[in-house]
């Protein structure tokens, strides 16, 4: 039998909420025979509403964690023997209509993964900093990694694996950032190139209260360093180990900064004042190059985000090193009815 060309998949747990639109979404652009939801666990509405949406669901009892939940429905429907790709994304997120004619115009390269763009849902303040974050960290750090060949991370909401590749790996380790791991995975065991398609984008949304943005970097964060650790990424003998070194430069320069500053409190009020200046000038470049003009009026308390997101980056350090491994159960955050 020969082989179909795509098909979706959704890992859900108590997604009620959202699960309808993003199926709604995904049929503008799969066909309903191609889309497989797996409710992992789910003690709501999930399966219901997604088997009144007439796609393929798999509902698995008890809970066994996302990255498990998406090894399950490719065994049990067969999907790495009967298709040449496979897309996952999330069941909080909205695909682009123009999603999978932007992916076929990298299939030429023969990539293992294609990394689809992400982009923010328009929802107030925590919004307004993951759009000035997603438009820097696509157009800068996507842009020049995708040259570099050193995509580090294909996110869980928007990336595309080439079947037989997704068959060499392994989908067991207990971190809680599966798609690093798959990443990550593919770079060392050399399985072919990771390509950035920045026009295949993928709608997705954001905590809408500090307390579920805390919970959610602060989960991202274990998780990049529980692979770090697995990984032994820390040692600086590749491109991609050297490319993470980087990324983590800003972050321990900015510590230093405030330990600096003990001793000298003035030196503080300059690393505060540089912060600023540079969010700023950042933050309005990346609304008016985007057009996301509404996130200019919160671009003054930027600066906050970035305090919290260097709190939970080093706290991740201890937590990541204290549980070693962490079974990876579901920490979703509060989802936003979307119709």
């Amino acid at each position: 039998m020969a082989k179909r060309n795509y098909c979706a998949i959704i890992p859900a747990f108590n997604e009620e909420e959202v699960i309808s639109a993003s199926l709604k979404s995904l049929k503008k652009v799969f066909k309903p025979d191609d889309i497989y939801v797996v409710s992992d666990g789910s003690t709501d509405k999930t399966v219901k509403k997604a088997v009144r949406e007439a796609v393929n669901v798999l509902d698995l009892q008890p809970n066994k964690g996302k990255a498990l939940a998406q090894k399950k429905v490719i065994e049990v429907f067969r999907l790495a023997k009967r298709y040449k790709y496979i897309f996952f994304t999330d069941a909080d997120s909205k695909i682009d209509g123009a999603f999978l004619k932007e992916i076929k115009k990298c299939l030429s390269a023969d990539p293992a993964l294609i990394v689809g763009t992400v982009t923010s849902d328009r929802r107030g303040l925590i919004s307004a900093f993951r759009t000035y974050e997603y438009g820097l960290s696509h157009r800068i750090y996507k842009n020049a990694q995708n040259i570099m060949e050193t995509i580090a991370v294909a996110p869980g909401c928007a990336s595309l694996y080439k079947s037989k590749v997704l068959e060499k790996l392994d989908l067991n380790n207990n971190t809680l950032t599966e798609d690093f791991d798959l990443t990550i995975q593919i770079h060392q065991r050399k399985l072919g190139r990771i390509i950035y398609a920045a026009k295949a984008k993928v709608t997705t949304q954001d905590p809408m209260t500090l307390r579920d943005y805390w919970k959610q970097i602060l989960r991202w964060n274990i998780g990049t360093w529980q692979n770090i650790m697995m990984h032994r990424l820390y040692k600086p003998n590749t491109r991609l180990n050297i490319e993470l070194y980087f990324l983590m430069i800003d972050n321990f320069l900015m510590l230093a900064s405030i330990i600096l500053a003990i001793r000298y409190p003035l030196a503080l009020l300059y690393v505060l004042v540089a912060l600023c200046l540079s969010v700023y000038v950042f933050a309005i470049t990346v609304g008016l190059v985007e057009k996301k003009y509404w996130i200019l009026r919160y671009v003054f308390i930027f600066p906050i985000f970035y305090g919290i997101n260097l709190a939970a980056y080093f706290y991740s350090i201890y937590r990541a090193i204290r549980t070693k491994k962490q079974k990876p159960l579901w920490q979703k955050v509060t989802r936003y009815n979307v119709g």
